[in-house]
């Protein structure tokens, strides 16, 4: 089993980055850590399995699926 990837920035449609939470708690492949030069923070670059290719923060990788924190994307309009 790969990476589980959970989103920890800002929810909302209008983010910078709505795409990583519209993919939250989905498995990733690893590609590979970003280097100093890259990011000035933990980076890695992530697969998902739609093809999507994006780079995350290394918090955001999770081994379980115990380890999630926030809710799934599709729980969305639930919580409003």
């Amino acid at each position: 089993m790969g990476k589980l990837f959970e989103y920890h920035c800002y929810e909302g449609e209008d983010s910078s980055d709505v795409i990583l939470w519209h993919h939250t708690h989905q498995e990733v492949e690893v590609i590979r850590r970003l280097s100093n030069e890259e990011s000035e923070l933990p980076m890695t670059r992530v697969r998902f399995s739609d093809g999507l290719e994006y780079d995350v923060f290394e918090d955001e990788l999770l081994t379980s699926i115990e380890e999630y924190v926030r809710p799934a994307y599709s729980l969305h309009d639930l919580r409003s």
